[in-house]
């Protein structure tokens, strides 16, 4: 635990002094601004806050949340940050960060954008979607009519989220894991080459033409003191959303403008381009050009070829004695298009005579029973235990029928079981789908006694069949027969590679700083840990470096300095379980990470991704980061993380935390150390 680092990066100077201008400005009349000068020193503040805050009682806490603090944290487990950033309340991560106008694009299954802010994002995650009840209606959970906040967690996890397949460079669907916010940082602004922008944090990471890179060094950018930007030495191009199309009309202004001046809509325009209204109205959005909104006295968008709203032809067709699902027809669009636009025009549709001369039912004999597999299932249980066979009965006829054709319609009876069995796979050439017979395995000439057995059927496809019986085979294919369950002629369903999405490289062109915003942090699931934000490809939360692995593996750097493992000695768990940590299997734990290392470096020599690699390697990766808190979150962290039950090294993080805070607001520490510290209550 030798390793373990927390330094302060930066910090709001006399922090007591801004929470008593804020506990101040809450009962002051006047404005507290314009008493800067009469302001008490920092420790005189700390007194009053104390006095008039803390000691008091009061339950207004809000001025603590003002002052900030950012910390290094260095050389901890991952679980540690893992379980800090679970319970931070307050307490922000700046692993990598994108400001909260950012959109994030969602994919519908039927294929249509949706494109939520982050913050917005964070806000549904956080509290809850809004939703409201009519009166004498109480909510799921009690509440009384009126507004609320309803957990939506469940239903935002489930949405499909665009991800990259870094492999292929083809997009596909992921899902969000967690949605974090990161607190106040300093945010840039990038602007592509084609419009596109994204305001994100210096070491965000980015997937460039070179891979992925934090956006400070892909970039080359020098910033001084205030974070303005100075230079940027580098260039760099950016994996986007979407397929380059160089002779697409769409992206050429004069051409997209004239079809907006003659009022064509997106859905329109998209026709003629054959791509989606989605790229139209993000082109139309970076010329400036205003889209008809597709609408006219209330009637939907046009569809079709539109002649159906022309009331000189309406007139001409009803003339000619068409009715309305004829003219729909002419004009490709529903009934309801054409009935609408009739109603419009006040003209009268023609009416059919009532009947028909061809009823739906004509020639249709008997009916089908729709039932589901387990009334099948009941049904042919019944029908073996219950139904009255041979000499007893009602239909007996004197036994007319042979035995032979008795076996064989018993046979096709059981038939459709026995494929079922085979997963519908011919048990002799290994073909899917085919025209299935059962075949009985031992032939009933050669044992009648198996004659009825069902283990003794096996599905074939007819020329199988055929092909066994006329050859005389039965012997060899029941001798050699061995259960196919997979098909030996498999070939996945092709996808036209033009309808798949694929990224493409766009230059940076401009970057600017923005200024101090709060941030927000996405943790994506699954194989490909990225997502596309305002339409640029950037990396989740919480990335490892797969360099320091390698290192270990090179003899570059030891075991312990890029895993952790505690200290040999006595332990024990909350449940009171006691156990040694003896240095024996301190060793072969060690040992175990080295064979990790090893494997992780195969993988990678082998062409894995980094993201596919990382998780071969053991959970307590050794981690840095830094986190952002308010004295109020600082000191909840305290109490939940620092009680004497707490994990190990997160009592270690509050120890090496505590004289920061001490020497950051010292009056405030002084009264926590002797009210609240270890004493495992919740902070104010």
């Amino acid at each position: 635990m030798d390793r373990f680092r927390v330094e302060v990066i930066v910090q709001t100077p006399n922090p007591q002094q801004a929470i008593y201008a804020a506990m101040h400005q809450d009962y002051a009349e006047g404005f507290v601004a314009d008493e800067r000068d009469r302001f008490p020193p920092e420790a005189k503040a700390g007194e009053l806050v104390i006095r008039n805050l803390l000691k008091g009682g009061r339950g207004h806490y809000g001025p603590l949340e003002h002052p900030q603090i950012v910390l290094n944290c260095g050389w901890f487990p991952h679980s540690t940050m893992q379980q800090i950033r679970t319970h931070r309340v307050g307490v922000s991560f700046d692993v990598q960060c994108l400001a909260g106008d950012t959109e994030i694009t969602f994919v519908h299954a039927s294929g249509g954008l949706r494109k939520i802010k982050l913050a917005e994002l964070y806000d549904l995650w956080t509290n809850g979607e809004k939703a409201s009840r009519k009166r004498k209606i109480l909510g799921r959970n009690g509440e009384p009519p009126g507004t609320y906040r309803r957990n939506c967690k469940t239903r935002l996890k489930k949405m499909r989220l665009r991800v990259l397949n870094e492999a292929t460079g083809i997009f596909e669907f992921g899902h969000i894991q967690d949605v974090m916010c990161s607190g106040l940082q300093p945010v840039y602004r990038l602007t592509l080459a084609d419009g596109k922008t994204l305001d994100c944090t210096t070491n965000h990471r980015l997937y460039t033409s070179q891979g992925w890179q934090r956006m400070g060094d892909a970039l080359g950018l020098v910033t001084d003191a205030d974070h303005q930007v100075l230079a940027v030495t580098k260039t760099c191009e950016l994996m986007t959303n979407g397929v380059v199309r160089p002779d697409a009309l769409y992206s050429q202004e004069p051409w997209l403008k004239a079809q907006i001046n003659q009022g064509l809509t997106a859905q329109q325009i998209a026709e003629q381009c054959g791509c989606s209204a989605e790229v139209i109205r993000h082109w139309a959005k970076q010329f400036q050009l205003k889209l008809p909104s597709g609408r006219r006295r209330g009637l939907k968008t046009v569809v079709g070829n539109g002649l159906y709203r022309d009331k000189a032809w309406l007139q001409a067709q009803l003339a000619q004695g068409f009715y309305v699902d004829d003219i729909a027809a002419l004009a490709g669009c529903s009934i309801e298009s054409v009935k609408k636009w009739v109603y419009a025009h006040g003209l009268a549709l023609n009416k059919r005579s009532p009947g028909a001369d061809t009823p739906w039912n004509k020639s249709v004999k008997g009916y089908k029973l729709v039932l589901s597999e387990e009334s099948l299932e009941q049904r042919r249980i019944n029908a073996k235990t219950f139904t009255k066979r041979g000499a007893d009965s009602n239909f007996w006829k004197g036994g007319t029928s042979t035995e032979r054709e008795l076996i064989g319609a018993w046979t096709r009876q059981t038939a459709p079981q026995v494929h079922a069995k085979f997963n519908y796979i011919c048990q002799h050439c290994g073909e899917s789908g085919c025209n299935l017979h059962a075949h009985h395995l031992v032939p009933v000439f050669a044992d009648e006694s198996l004659a009825y057995e069902f283990d003794n059927l096996v599905s074939v496809c007819q020329p199988c069949h055929e092909h066994l019986h006329h050859n005389h085979l039965e012997a060899e294919f029941a001798t050699n027969f061995q259960p196919i369950l997979e098909p030996k002629f498999w070939a996945a369903k092709p996808m036209p590679l033009g309808r798949k999405l694929k990224a493409h490289p766009i230059q940076v062109v401009l970057v600017k700083y923005l200024g101090m915003q709060t941030t927000y942090d996405l943790e994506v699931e699954g194989t490909w840990h990225n997502f596309v934000a305002n339409g640029v490809v950037v990396h989740n939360s919480f990335r490892y470096t797969g360099e320091r692995i390698q290192d270990v593996t090179k003899g570059i750097r030891d075991v312990d300095e890029v895993f952790y493992l505690r200290p040999v000695g006595a332990y024990s768990d909350r449940q009171g379980k006691r156990y040694e940590y003896t240095a024996e299997q301190r060793q072969q734990d060690l040992d175990w990470c080295l064979a990790a290392c090893q494997r992780y470096q195969e993988r990678i020599e082998q062409g894995f991704s980094e993201e596919h690699a990382r998780g071969l390697i053991p959970f307590d990766v050794r981690q840095h980061w830094v986190m952002s808190a308010n004295v109020r979150s600082l000191m909840h962290l305290l109490d939940l993380r620092w009680k004497a039950d707490a994990q190990l090294e997160a009592q270690k993080l509050c120890e090496y935390i505590w004289p920061h805070f001490q020497a950051w607001v010292p009056a405030i520490a002084e009264w926590y150390e002797d009210n609240r510290l270890r004493k495992a209550r919740l902070a104010p």
